[in-house]
């Protein structure tokens, strides 16, 4: 069986899916990350945690989804 890997980096989190062929969800997981507001209507954040929260994310996701479903 074949899966699908989705990453959505927002705002202040990156979340992370697995699909299965059908579209099913296998397992889900949310990381957070600073953002700051150095004036008021701004947000800023460090792209390095953007990186540091997505593999956090996907090593997350692989502890939930059986290594066989897994193709790499």
């Amino acid at each position: 069986m074949m899966a699908f890997l989705g990453i959505d980096l927002g705002t202040s989190s990156v979340k992370v899916l697995i699909l299965d062929e059908q579209g099913r969800t296998l397992g889900t997981t949310k990381v957070d990350y600073t953002v700051r507001s150095p004036q008021n209507g701004w947000a800023e954040s460090d792209p390095t945690d953007w990186w540091r929260a997505t593999v956090e994310a996907v090593r997350g996701i692989l502890t939930q989804v059986p290594q066989a479903k897994i193709r790499r």
